[in-house]
């Protein structure tokens, strides 16, 4: 995927890791935790419970999944996890994606198809770096990615061709409150 010409140095590209701060406040938002982070490693882990295929050689495109997982995949191949999203949502478990919010991407188009529902949200979500520090630029100052990205949930059997739709401020849900402030639940 174009990353839009990204100053991110290629050996970090697939492991940036979404803050704890965001992860949080999907649980908080959906009302319960994630059990399985489906694409992880130690250090990035948003699960007591992770599936790696670099440290632990478990690949999770293959393995079972958990009840209710999150997953954000390499974005460089993204597909493979749109996928597999939707063959465990067939089986009954619930998958929650972060992935680019690039429409004219082939994989951003199969989880518009294939999600249960998909949620943007009114701000860049700030990555980190796999050590858990900040992306800086060449000028040390603290640097946000070059485009949105959404949640896509996989949860229901049924496929409809259209997911729902809506946005989500999860900024709202950071304190576990459930203020509906951020309108979709």
């Amino acid at each position: 995927m174009d990353l839009n010409n990204t100053t991110t140095p290629p050996a970090e590209q697939d492991l940036a890791q979404t803050p704890w701060w965001f992860v949080k406040a999907v649980e908080n938002w959906q009302g319960s935790k994630f059990t399985l982070d489906v694409c992880a490693n130690a250090a990035t882990a948003k699960c007591e419970a992770y599936y790696s295929l670099d440290e632990m050689g478990l690949n999770s495109l293959v393995l079972p999944w958990s009840t209710n997982n999150w997953c954000n995949p390499p974005y460089s191949n993204v597909m493979p996890w749109v996928q597999k999203a939707r063959k465990e949502a067939k089986l009954g478990n619930r998958s929650v994606l972060l992935i680019p919010d690039k429409p004219e991407v082939a994989c951003c188009r199969a989880a518009w198809t294939l999600a249960n529902a998909v949620y943007h949200m009114p701000f860049r979500l700030n990555f980190l770096r796999p050590d858990g520090s900040q992306f800086t630029d060449k000028d040390g100052k603290k640097q946000g990615p070059k485009f949105p990205v959404w949640l896509c949930v996989f949860d229901s059997p049924e496929i409809t061709g259209r997911p729902f739709v809506d946005y989500v401020d999860l900024r709202l849900y950071i304190d576990g409150s459930d203020n509906n402030g951020g309108r979709a639940k």
